[in-house]
């Protein structure tokens, strides 16, 4: 063949070609990242190192990747699904809202897992208006409450301010679950949640760290009326923070919060840490109310 008529044909059979070989319409990037769905039986490939799928959504503060491993957000903790506890439910259908089905972007603060070995990220998802971190919008919107677990504080300043907006407006869990701590009538003495000292043990038996849960601070409500603590704090010396969960204390009753894990009771509370908190050599106790305002402290 003449070679002047060689490249028009070799142009002629690509475009012939072409559609066969393309079969579809091209996507573009961006489109992948905001709302790919993998065909049924495939699993996907994230798209860029820190970009996973996520597959399903395990409650409100934690969601499983199309590879299997589960993703618990940092920073924040929803009412537990198993119960299950108030506004649980609420708060795992917006958490699918937000993520289920979609490309996320996961970051990192300083731990790589928590003890169940599930990945401890701040989740990023693209919503019409822009990128939105998932832990933030759940606490802004009153779907979760702080949880601080050091040393993976990045954004904790930003998550307090995002909690106190919530809780001021009663948005979502903050009015639907916490009942207001009651204005006493004549004669009848208001809440009062004291450190106490007496029921307390900073020095568990042994080694500590070995014996986590032996390790405890205890609060007593002193008041005629009973307090509701949701949200509210305790800090030592050394910058831990523990955010209590949903939680009410009768007037007269006592509550243990024990630093190791274990489920929540009306009369034992658990950190979760894995190791010990309170010096054995002295330390501090401090008690704030869910706006940081202290409620009582202790040293010893």
């Amino acid at each position: 063949m003449n070679k002047r008529y060689l490249c028009p044909a070799l142009l002629l059979l690509f475009a012939m070609a072409a559609p066969s070989l393309a079969g579809a319409t091209p996507v573009f990037l961006p489109l992948l990242l905001k709302a790919a769905t993998p065909a049924p039986g495939l699993t996907p490939t994230p798209i860029q190192p820190d970009y996973a799928f996520v597959s399903r959504v395990i409650d409100g503060d934690t969601v499983e990747l199309s590879t299997g491993q589960r993703v618990r957000y940092i920073g924040i903790d929803a009412p537990e699904v198993t119960g299950p506890e108030c506004y649980a439910l609420e708060a795992k259908a917006k958490n699918a809202e937000l993520v289920e089905g979609k490309w996320v972007r996961l970051e990192k603060d300083v731990s790589e897992t928590d003890r169940y070995g599930r990945l401890l990220r701040y989740v990023w998802v693209m919503l019409p208006w822009d990128e939105t971190m998932v832990n933030a919008q759940l606490l802004a919107e009153g779907y979760a409450l702080v949880a601080t677990y050091p040393p993976d504080v990045k954004y904790v300043e930003w998550f307090l301010e995002l909690q106190r907006i919530a809780r001021e407006e009663g948005r979502g869990l903050w009015s639907a679950c916490v009942t207001p701590t009651p204005t006493p009538t004549t004669g009848v003495a208001p809440a009062q949640v004291r450190i106490a000292p007496w029921c307390s043990q900073f020095d568990a038996p042994g080694n500590d760290n070995y014996n986590l849960n032996e390790e405890y601070v205890c609060f007593e409500n002193q008041g005629g009326s009973a307090a509701s603590m949701t949200g509210w704090h305790v800090k030592d010396v050394s910058g831990h923070i523990y955010t209590f969960p949903l939680f009410t204390l009768a007037s007269g009753a006592r509550v243990r919060l024990r630093t190791g894990p274990g489920p929540d009771t009306a009369t034992d509370l658990y950190w979760g840490k894995s190791g010990a908190v309170w010096n054995n050599d002295g330390d501090t106790v401090y008690l704030y109310d869910a706006g940081w305002n202290l409620v009582h402290s202790y040293s010893y």
